[in-house]
């Protein structure tokens, strides 16, 4: 039905810039082929609704002037169903989509997948002995998914993810065949590098100080004494924090291996020279703040007898090991262990003249010196008299000194033992005795034998031919004897070398000690 309203008809009509091959007119006005404007001309009422088949009519224009088709706007559309804006158009069925392990992972499980997967293989690359034995494992963990996802991927295939209904293979394929790639690459490139991998393993765990794992990484890498500067770099880092923990005895060691089988890298060996002399006297430190002054003296000892202990080294130690051997032979002198006390102040005198213990010592050292000597009388009297000795020379300022020298003034006593054919007062003898006569001469005559004989001391012979004299002042004495009988007469004798034509029993008298002729084996020549 066509409306014949004119103003109505003027509404329902399409805007004067009507597109024409899809391009807009720039102005309302319409032009003629002169290209000069023409007049509106009202157009014709068009009907309600048209549809190809029955287009609308319009007014006529002016001959000079073209006129231009107007279309209806285009039918609703949807999408993937062409020409569904038509009546009677047929609506295409939708596409089938695969199901079951076909389907698409969702993007959450996907990447949760790629995460274990990669967290796998990082743990199993860490339960290796070391690297290469981790990377072995996983290189072959890479493999074997690979290879499964490999499988996988195709049973997907044949349950429905190749079909061309699918609108998600595409992705599916590249997603799944890049991830089995990467994995298969891993897995050779972790095989190709396999043998590469301790010098670096080792470099991570020389910076993690786990040092013997280190040099036994090393040391597969192919690295060996004497060339290896990473192996003596990590002996020596290995014992300086040896050293830094106190167990410098273990440092100690680290620092010889290097000087004993790096010989020719300078460099480290020197290093390792300068850590072992800090360490021994770090050591000799810590054994002297407990009071363990053998030890630290010793400890000293050694670095000072090092030829690389240069002056300076010299004059950093030299001062510790005096003080330690002085504290050491005052802590002896404390226990009355003389000898140590006496050996200890000794060597901060000779080897350390310039030492301020020096001058502080002399006192204690007369005190240590007396003590050794009065032990040293009771035992072996003859090894006592060089130290009364000193002590009176060197220290007749001290109160020890003073008694050295009275002791090595006083006279001593003589004393022996005949062993064989000793006679008896009970078989008619007035008297059986000895005498010590002084510069007594194999060829003198009976009278003046016995002329001396009056004067000199004697001792009496008891039954079991002991004797003992009094004390005597220093000097050499020779020995005779004999006896008395009771009509007055007398028989004395002695033995004299016929090499030396010198009387054979000497009494050498001296300081501190009383002489002893010991056991006589030779005949007492018994008369009748």
């Amino acid at each position: 039905m066509s409306r014949t309203d004119p103003a109505a008809n003027q509404a329902e009509m399409p805007s004067e810039n009507v597109p024409v091959s899809g391009q807009p007119l720039s102005s309302p006005d319409r032009y003629d082929a002169s290209g000069l404007p023409t007049a509106k001309v009202p157009a014709a009422a068009a009907p309600e609704h048209a549809w190809p088949g029955s287009a609308p009519s319009y007014p006529a224009y002016s001959s000079s002037a073209p006129t231009y088709p107007v279309y209806p706007p285009a039918p609703p559309s949807y999408p993937g169903y062409p020409n569904s804006g038509f009546p009677g158009a047929p609506v295409p069925a939708p596409a089938r989509r695969p199901k079951g392990i076909a389907r698409p992972l969702p993007v959450w499980a996907f990447v949760l997948g790629l995460l274990v997967i990669v967290g796998s293989l990082i743990a199993i690359f860490f339960t290796g002995n070391d690297w290469t034995d981790g990377d072995l494992r996983m290189s072959f963990a890479a493999a074997g998914i690979a290879v499964f996802l490999l499988i996988v991927l195709g049973i997907r295939s044949v349950v429905g993810m190749a079909s061309s209904n699918n609108p998600h293979r595409v992705r599916q394929y590249v997603s799944s065949v890049l991830v089995i790639i990467i994995l298969f690459t891993s897995g050779g490139a972790g095989l190709l590098v396999h043998s590469s991998l301790h010098a670096p393993q080792a470099h991570f765990l020389e910076g993690q100080q786990q040092w013997e794992q280190a040099i036994s990484e090393y040391q597969m890498a192919g690295e060996k004494s004497p060339s290896s500067i990473n192996l003596a770099r990590t002996y020596v880092e290995w014992g300086e924090s040896l050293s830094q923990k106190k167990q410098y005895q273990a440092a100690n060691g680290k620092f010889e291996m290097v000087q004993n089988n790096f010989g020719q890298l300078t460099d480290e060996v020197h290093r390792a020279q300068k850590d072992e002399m800090q360490s021994y006297i770090d050591w000799g430190q810590q054994e002297a703040s407990q009071g363990h002054y053998s030890d630290a003296t010793s400890h000293f000892d050694y670095v000072l007898s090092l030829s690389y202990c240069d002056s300076n080294c010299k004059s950093q130690v030299s001062p510790l090991d005096a003080t330690a051997y002085y504290n050491q032979a005052e802590m002896m002198l404390s226990k009355k262990n003389y000898q140590e006390a006496v050996t200890s102040f000794e060597v901060v005198t000779n080897r350390f003249p310039q030492a301020p213990e020096v001058s502080k010592q002399h006192k204690d050292m007369s005190k240590a010196l007396l003590g050794k000597g009065k032990q040293d009388k009771s035992t072996l009297c003859e090894t006592a008299v060089p130290v009364y000795q000193e002590l009176a020379n060197k220290f007749a300022d001290t109160p020890e000194g003073r008694e050295a020298k009275t002791a090595l003034s006083v006279p001593q006593p003589v004393l022996g033992h005949f062993v064989k054919d000793v006679p008896k007062l009970s078989d008619g003898y007035v008297k059986i005795n000895a005498a010590l006569l002084q510069n007594l001469d194999p060829n003198i005559g009976s009278d003046a034998f016995y002329q001396q004989l009056a004067n000199a001391p004697a001792a009496t012979i008891s039954d079991d031919g002991h004797f003992k004299f009094q004390p005597l002042a220093p000097g050499n004495y020779d020995l005779v004897w004999g006896f008395m009988r009771s009509d007055g007469s007398q028989l004395y004798m002695f033995y004299h070398s016929k090499t030396t034509n010198q009387p054979v029993y000497v009494a050498q008298v001296g300081q501190l000690c009383p002489f002893d002729f010991g056991d006589i084996q030779d005949s007492f020549m018994a008369t009748n």
